[in-house]
């Protein structure tokens, strides 16, 4: 076994911190270019998959990952690009577990794959500037699980609403995505959160979420427990085309510390 390693990467749009025994991270690398080619491969045979914000119904040609997308942000009633960097997050921390890795995580920009031997606690961000933050701690898990954000007030996603931060939790980073973005758009304001989740409770897959906006949060499921902890911009996936003071610190990006 070699060292555990956190391996940031840029890959086009795609900015990743793969966290894993160094063993792994070439296969994570790997199946990121493989999905942003068929995405790209998608995009140009079709722009509407692209910029459409509905369902779309993918040909059996598209492949598994455009499948994935399409299949996670049709329960949800949003468009597929709502899950593309938990998409990627995810086809990467498959390629590692598939070689052997039983600890470690990809956090695309806030959206996190991880599995984990050992307990590890997750930031959640949206205040820049601030010295403190709130953080999930997450139990030691053999599969893999996903937590994405979506932020109606900060950083770069497209959200209806206006929440400070939506975080999902689901049995995959893409589905965990995709709910992430379909709990934003719900959440319009205050009086939204008393009914945020109504929509998803009972859906297979979803483990839990939460939501802020402004003093008030909700939290449904069995999300993890929540700490206060001191934020540590140092570590979150910032793309560096996007890495201006105005940028660090939104989105509700995550930080997994072991």
């Amino acid at each position: 076994m070699g060292a555990f390693i956190h391996a940031k990467v840029e890959i086009g749009e795609t900015a990743a911190t793969i966290a894993a025994d160094g063993q792994y991270v070439e296969a994570a690398v790997d199946a990121i270019k493989s999905a942003r080619k068929d995405l790209e491969r998608m995009i140009r045979r079709d722009r509407f998959f692209m910029t459409t914000f509905e369902p779309y119904t993918p040909k059996e040609e598209d492949g598994p990952v455009i499948s994935r997308m399409c299949d996670a942000s049709a329960r949800v009633g949003t468009g597929p690009m709502s899950t593309v960097a938990g998409t990627i997050a995810q086809v990467a921390m498959e390629a590692m577990q598939n070689r052997g890795c039983s600890h470690g995580w990809v956090d695309n920009g806030g959206d996190v794959a991880f599995i984990l031997e050992k307990p590890a606690t997750m930031e959640i961000f949206w205040e820049p500037g601030s010295e403190s933050a709130v953080a999930m701690e997450l139990e030691p898990t053999s599969r893999i699980l996903g937590v994405c954000a979506s932020s109606g007030t900060l950083g770069h996603s497209i959200s209806f609403g206006n929440a400070d931060a939506a975080v999902a939790m689901a049995d995959s980073a893409i589905l965990a995505d995709a709910l992430a973005t379909a709990l934003g758009n719900r959440a319009i304001d205050e009086d939204a959160l008393q009914g945020v989740f109504d929509q998803f409770k009972g859906m297979v897959g979803f483990i839990g979420g939460f939501v802020k906006f402004r003093g008030s949060i909700a939290i449904h499921g069995r999300f993890p427990k929540i700490i206060e902890v001191g934020h540590n911009p140092e570590k979150m996936t910032v793309h560096s085309r996007m890495a201006s003071p105005a940028y660090i610190g939104c989105c509700s990006s995550h930080e997994v510390r072991p």
